[in-house]
């Protein structure tokens, strides 16, 4: 009581003032819900309170209070109450082929070698952008499009053929 009387919590007040607005917004946004948005508001100042020198020492206040909060969210979100519950009971099962066919029959013909390998390579053998970049001796980000291509006109012929 003593030191509140004298003012030495005048800069954390400051501090309190100046950035629970900006601190507020970005716990609604984050969690759409404000008694827990205020909720992890308060709770962040009160851990900078109980760590009181390593903030009012902090070069960036603010960038300490953001960090505090976005923590906070981060492990408020991670809680079950947040988790998106999705039944399965609607899911269909996936299309029956036979577990060992290899991706090769099921790719559409008209596809050109070149397509049918970089697919091949990415997801029956699941080779990472970085080694097909490498066997191909191009960038990863040009592979990272060659493949991406290659899906879309995967993903053209088979509609294309529902069609008939």
């Amino acid at each position: 009581m003593k030191r509140m009387k004298s003012g030495a919590d005048e800069p954390f007040d400051a501090a309190y003032l100046s950035h629970h607005d900006k601190m507020f917004r970005l716990a609604y946004r984050m969690l759409g819900s404000r008694e827990k948005a205020e909720d992890l508001v308060q709770d962040t100042f009160v851990l900078a309170l109980f760590n009181r020198q390593r903030f009012e020492t902090h070069p960036n206040q603010e960038g300490y209070l953001m960090v505090a909060l976005k923590n906070m969210i981060f492990n408020e979100l991670r809680k079950s109450e947040y988790r998106l519950d999705v039944p399965l009971d609607g899911v269909p099962e996936p299309a029956s082929r036979e577990p060992d066919a290899p991706l090769e029959s099921i790719l559409p013909a008209q596809l050109s070698e070149e397509d049918k390998q970089l697919l091949i390579w990415r997801f029956e053998k699941q080779l990472s952008y970085r080694e097909i970049s490498g066997r191909l001796g191009i960038s990863e980000a040009g592979c990272r499009s060659r493949v991406s291509r290659a899906v879309a006109r995967c993903r053209k012929y088979f509609e294309e053929n529902e069609k008939i």
